[in-house]
């Protein structure tokens, strides 16, 4: 299972007025929340603006806003380039100004660009990228820096490894020892030191999902997908034994927040017994086969569609019609995932993404999918 660079972007969305009228407070440790910029600039009310993030349900926010460029000068010598799409509107600024609202918010940088890895595997541009991100970071008062680390190609994790080493040390030398260092990464992702992430990173936001395509089985009418993960060796493996894999890999629980994504993962059904994934399904996000939850509610409502489950561990359901097949998160399914997490005394869960969510309210109250994971994650408050 893997997530290509479009399926990264599906990731991905941000306030100077708050909604304050969630009835929910956060009391766990860590319920991170990420969105993106590329939301703003949906049309019409599938428009995700910085006055939709429910900053009542959220411990640390990961605005996803930057694009990270290399450039080549006339003397071959290359340089980074950070660039803040949200210069002309002040995103960052309003970003920023949560603050104002609730001190106690943790705000986050994101990298999510297959650039970094060239820039790990290079001193010269290890030191530019956090020399730019140190400046970047004091101007708006941010907490920490996540590294989105997929499949780059990359032979050795070791560039990924140097690069964390020398984040931690040069905010440590540029008086910023709180900021934060973490990565996102899918929890399949093969040939991690999982110790030494776990002795390097102050968290690890693991993405505990993958590519979840139907097949049909012999002599089955309807398609079902594999919901099991192959982690290094160890193939088949649940949720919770993949993550119990970390754990006893030498990742401290304790440093691990697990991600939950908010798409619904759609396949066209196609005679005889075949599956096709399609282009186009939905209009948000804007890429590919993918659509947020917050269409496909009203997709589910507009038409008859038979619900299931790829597992018994009401972890994986799916939901198809004649044509259509779709894999999908409901509010059961992040619920038993945050579950999870408080069980295996995980420090958190991470929403990907809010502006996938239904933040409209369009199928019921707003942001269900974040409703629900974090407040079966909150009781552990509790016990």
């Amino acid at each position: 299972m893997g997530w290509d660079d479009t399926a990264g972007l599906a990731f991905a969305g941000v306030v100077l007025i708050v909604l304050a009228v969630f009835n929910v407070f956060v009391e766990a440790e860590r319920v991170v929340c990420s969105f993106s910029r590329s939301a703003a600039d949906r049309t019409g009310e599938y428009a995700f603006e910085i006055t939709d993030i429910p900053i009542s349900l959220c411990t640390h926010f990961v605005y996803d806003s930057l694009q990270l460029g290399i450039a080549v000068h006339s003397d071959d010598t290359p340089n980074i380039l950070l660039v803040n799409r949200d210069a002309a509107v002040g995103g960052w600024r309003k970003f920023a100004a949560l603050k104002s609202i609730k001190p106690e918010l943790k705000l986050l940088i994101s990298i999510r660009n297959p650039s970094i890895a060239q820039v790990a595997s290079e001193s010269h541009l290890r030191k530019e990228l956090i020399e730019v991100l140190i400046e970047y970071m004091a101007e708006y008062k941010l907490d920490g820096v996540e590294l989105f680390w997929a499949g780059y190609g990359i032979q050795s994790e070791h560039s990924l490894y140097l690069l964390v080493e020398e984040l931690k040390s040069s905010f440590q030398a540029a008086g910023h020892s709180t900021w934060e260092v973490t990565i996102l990464v899918e929890i399949d992702h093969e040939g991690i030191d999982h110790a030494r992430l776990g002795r390097l990173l102050d968290y690890v936001h693991i993405a505990g999902a993958g590519e979840r395509k139907p097949k049909y089985g012999n002599n089955s009418t309807m398609p079902s997908a594999n919901a099991l993960f192959d982690v290094d060796d160890q193939t088949n493996m649940t949720l919770n034994d993949a993550l119990q894999y970390w754990i006893d890999k030498g990742c401290p629980a304790d440093k691990i927040v697990l991600g939950v994504v908010f798409i619904a993962q759609v396949f066209q059904l196609k005679k005889p017994n075949t599956v096709k994934t399609p282009m186009t399904y939905c209009t948000v996000p804007e890429d590919g086969p993918f659509c947020a939850y917050i269409e496909m509610c009203q997709k589910f409502n507009e038409s008859d569609w038979t619900m299931g489950w790829d597992d018994t561990a009401g972890l994986a359901p799916h939901a198809f019609q004649t044509d259509y097949w779709a894999a999908y998160e409901n509010e059961a399914s992040v619920g038993r995932k945050g579950e999870i997490a408080r069980e295996k005394g995980l420090a958190g869960v991470y929403a990907v993404a809010l502006d996938l969510d239904d933040y409209r309210g369009k199928c019921g109250p707003a942001y269900p999918l974040l409703k629900s994971l974090c407040g079966s994650y909150r009781q552990k408050a509790n016990n």
